[in-house]
């Protein structure tokens, strides 16, 4: 694979496909709504879809998301759990055969009757959505729009035994039963289909694990990695000892060591917090990053018996290294270190 020397993510459609088979597998009476939103959470939108063609709907956040599958071709439902934001975006789904999520009252009295939708209710996370005092004032006005079903999303689901998703599954039924029972029902996120199976309902919406990262504190074994993150050796230092490298001269050699630099930074989205001693795989070998990351370079300290040369490639998260390992090592998620990727970083396909 020639990627020259650029950073590269190379993006695993087999491994995505595999982790879209396991939301199958685990809610397997329940329809799938693929989360595709911010490029498909760095992966490459256009090339997510068409290679999880068997998905019954694609979710994506704002309407422009939504435009852009329907001019790449893509035609499938797509919901945009956002909704619209004014007159022109509304028109922009009736045009487009967009489905919007409407979670405010203004949205509500601005919806098309003819425009299907999924109604959005305020379970307990207190970001979006109706809550059952609303519902219950708004009944009437609901049954005159073409609803089609009615979501919500769990704040907890990384944490299966969390009593907050037993008290949103019970208020979520509460809200549901003032309304048609001929709606479809959703909640379900990755972390609810992985750990929760009575939030399945009728539908679910995996977005993080297909892409390999887990939504709980630990790794789940089943997932495979949709991108390894690779960038190339562009030099090999010699040091002295007392020599200190990068900006701050915050790492110091105490005897003679080789430093590879290598063509990733924080302009490529990698974090420029990320500490000394995060791995990063060279030949398959792990070594640890030194000194400050730089906005187009990153320093690793290599052993002296290491075979390393410019132009060899080194993986900062992939199949080898997971991602989740790398994004708790600044108290991060995967998902901010995926979708922060910028277009500085080539994607590359494989499957």
């Amino acid at each position: 694979m020639n990627v020259g020397n650029s950073p590269c993510a190379i993006i695993h459609l087999d491994n995505i496909e595999s982790n879209f088979d396991l939301v199958r597998s685990c809610a397997p009476e329940s329809q799938t709504m693929v989360v595709v939103k911010a490029d498909a959470y760095g992966h490459g939108v256009a090339e997510v879809c068409r290679r999880l063609c068997d998905a019954d709907a694609f979710a994506v956040a704002r309407v422009s998301e939504g435009i852009d599958l329907r001019e790449a071709g893509l035609q499938h439902p797509i919901c945009i759990l956002e909704g619209f934001l004014d007159e022109a975006e509304q028109d922009a789904c009736l045009e487009h055969g967009l489905i919007p999520t409407i979670h405010s009252l203004y949205q509500l009295r601005q919806l098309d009757d003819q425009l299907p939708a999924w109604l959005k209710v305020n379970s307990g996370m207190h970001r979006l959505g109706f809550g059952i005092k609303e519902i219950e004032a708004l009944v009437e006005l609901i049954k005159e729009k073409s609803f089609i079903g009615v979501m919500s999303h769990l704040a907890n689901a990384d944490k299966a035994e969390y009593e907050s998703n037993k008290a949103q599954l019970s208020r979520f039924r509460e809200i549901v039963a003032k309304l048609d029972p001929a709606l479809a029902l959703s909640i379900a996120n990755s972390g609810g289909i992985l750990n929760i199976p009575e939030s399945h309902f009728e539908w679910v919406r995996p977005g993080i694990m297909l892409y390999g990262g887990s939504p709980s504190p630990r790794s789940d074994k089943r997932l495979k990695a949709g991108m390894t993150l690779t960038a190339p050796v562009i030099s090999i230092n010699e040091l002295q000892a007392g020599d200190a490298i990068g900006y701050g001269s915050l790492w110091t050699a105490k005897q003679p060591c080789r430093v590879a630099v290598v063509g990733l930074g924080y302009a490529d989205g990698y974090p420029r917090e990320m500490p000394e001693g995060t791995a990063v795989l060279i030949n398959h070998q792990r070594r640890e990053l030194i000194g400050r990351i730089s906005m187009d370079m990153t320093f690793v300290k290599i052993e002296d018996t290491d075979e390393v040369s410019p132009g060899d490639r080194v993986t900062f998260w992939g199949e080898e290294l997971p991602v989740d390992e790398i994004a708790n090592r600044i108290g991060t998620i995967s998902y901010a270190l995926m979708s922060g990727l910028t277009p500085r970083v080539k994607r590359v396909y494989e499957n």
